[in-house]
């Protein structure tokens, strides 16, 4: 395929494109994660009759040179302009070269660069602060660094200064201003301005561009308030920077899951450039030859002999451990892994279940309310002797099964019969509890679990009919249906209809310890549900007092917190 790119012509596309190539024929050690990116580049980059985007490599050339103008201003280099590495030409053609036929502009709207400390990201989003304030056809193009705190925002804003001052050519003919706080093209109302997350004019954000640097230090609701603002121009770039951190609850940590997903496949989103570079699960933090797949700049800016003394010196000082990890080889450090092994889900599946085979039998309920515009499920379980057969009944609104038309999977989904298309903008709850009474019909429901949350009203219209037992959603009640739900997998007792939503979701859940490893279902991204997944666990949950062993919930019952 690298026949395309004329190397006189396109001679960053070129290598670029070359970089994608070797990563997927395993001449570079990549996670799986990168390796994926670069398959999803290469069956995309040829799709000239895709009627959503195509590949111009006229603009990622155009790009490619013109950043390259600029010089180094940090560190000793042997030569004087920047030069960009195989794997940064792979980044920005894809960023800068894929073009959207809806509106002409750059498809990706969101690009997440992930990779350790000391590979240049900053550098990399320097230049394009400076392109996309001066060069690229500027009418008013403001440019944002956004961080945390003001003195992390202008790392990028004091690089890309000191490189604007060392181009006297581009500061002449462009009519460029270098100034203290900002850089500005008085004729085209164009600038670059350093934003950090108190600034109250986050809220007006309205740029061609924001970089947001070190994600994994930025509060949500800073990101959000970022993000939402940029959607206003068609034309704008969310470009997040950042290396792993220890904080699992963060927007980073959430971006990066999402930025992981949708490299895989898992995750549709056309519009979401995803390169993370870092170690695989069960990769051996020692062996040299992982060091790559965190730092792509490896031996450019990451001198290998400096590498391995700090990983010598963490054999022996273990306290600089996580450190070393987060920092250098990319590892969120107390990251919060999938909690259920979905190879171990996939051997419980048998697809010729039905739900009718079980008519009259004994059956538990949960109900999860947690959103009227989103999934809203009802969990089934039964018990056939040592065995727990699982089934749900997902809904979801036709309005936001139109809007979320990047998730194959929910159209899918509906048109399987694994997921219920309900009309409207929202869940009606009447429709919820008309199904609830059509199980109690078919079968034995013992009791149905409900979060008095949000579900009181609905519990009292069903308590005539079905036997409503109020469920705190709280540590204290679902850890051990949670443990126990992965306890069944592995001994083979759980049953499933191989549901594709319901596996999904469940690779979804992750779990929140506390200190006496207790665990609760949390979801890594608000994109990525576990609804059903909490229904079943309700209705387990009920089960577990019948289990031969004493049970928590034999001892004190069901906690309403």
């Amino acid at each position: 395929m690298a026949k395309q790119f004329d190397p006189q012509k396109f001679p960053n596309c070129l290598r670029g494109h070359e970089y994608a190539e070797s990563i997927v024929r395993g001449d570079i050690p990549a996670s799986k994660y990168l390796i994926a990116a670069c398959e999803r580049y290469l069956g995309e980059v040829d799709q000239e009759d895709n009627p959503i985007y195509y590949f111009d490599p006229e603009r990622a050339e155009r790009y490619l040179r013109l950043a390259q103008k600029f010089e180094h201003v940090i560190g000793k280099w042997s030569a004087k302009n920047i030069f960009f590495e195989p794997w940064q030409c792979w980044v920005w053609m894809n960023i800068m070269g894929f073009i959207s036929r809806k509106t002409g502009f750059r498809r990706f709207r969101i690009a997440h660069l992930e990779m350790a400390r000391g590979n240049g990201k900053s550098a990399l989003a320097s230049i394009a602060a400076l392109y996309f304030m001066a060069l690229d056809n500027p009418q008013g193009n403001q440019v944002a660094t956004v961080a945390t705190k003001k003195d992390q925002a202008r790392i990028v804003l004091d690089s890309a200064r000191a490189m604007a001052r060392k181009n006297k050519s581009f500061v002449r003919s462009l009519g460029i201003r270098v100034l203290a706080h900002n850089i500005m093209q008085e004729t085209t109302n164009s600038s670059i301005r350093a934003l950090s997350s108190e600034a109250s004019s986050l809220d007006g954000l309205n740029d061609v561009l924001a970089v947001c640097d070190e994600l994994h230090a930025m509060k949500r609701e800073t990101f959000d308030v970022i993000y939402s603002g940029m959607s206003k121009r068609s034309d704008s770039l969310t470009l997040c920077i950042t290396t792993a951190g220890f904080d699992v609850d963060s927007v980073g940590y959430s971006q990066s899951i999402y930025a992981k997903r949708v490299a895989l496949g898992e995750f549709n989103d056309d519009q979401f450039f995803s390169a993370v570079y870092c170690l695989d699960e069960g990769d051996d933090i020692y062996d040299e030859k992982n060091w790559i797949k965190a730092n792509p700049n490896w031996g450019v800016s990451v001198d290998p002999v400096t590498f391995l003394a700090k990983a010598e010196k963490t054999k022996k000082t273990p306290n600089d451990l996580p450190n070393f990890k987060v920092k250098h080889l990319n590892i969120w450090v107390s990251e919060a892994n999938a909690f259920f092994d979905q190879a171990q889900w996939d051997a419980c599946a048998n697809k010729s279940l039905k739900i009718e085979d079980f008519k009259d039998e004994r059956c538990r309920l949960g109900i999860d309310l947690a959103s009227h515009v989103d999934l809203t499920s009802i969990g089934i379980v039964f018990c056939r002797g040592d065995k727990y057969y699982i089934f749900d009944k997902t809904f979801i609104p036709e309005e936001t099964l139109a809007r979320e038309h990047s998730n194959d999977l929910y159209a899918e989904s509906v048109a399987s019969g694994h997921l219920i298309k309900t009309q409207g903008a929202a869940i009606n709850n009447d429709y919820i509890r008309e199904e609830a009474i059509l199980l109690a019909d078919q079968f034995r429901v013992e009791e149905c679990f409900y979060d008095t949350w949000n579900a009181t009203e609905m519990a009292n219209r069903l308590s005539d009919k079905i036997e409503m037992v109020k469920f705190g959603m709280n540590t204290a009640n679902m850890s051990e249906p949670m443990k126990k739900l992965d306890a069944l997998m592995r001994e083979g007792r759980i049953v499933h209809c191989g549901s594709p939503l319901l596996r999904w979701c469940l690779g979804n859940v992750i779990a929140k310890r506390d200190h006496n490893d207790n665990v609760y279902p949390r979801k890594s991204h608000v994109r990525l549900k576990i609804d059903p997944i909490i229904a079943i666990l309700m209705a387990l949950a009920g089960w577990l007092q019948d289990e031969g062993t004493q049970s928590v919930y034999e001892s004190r019952g069901l906690l309403i917190l």
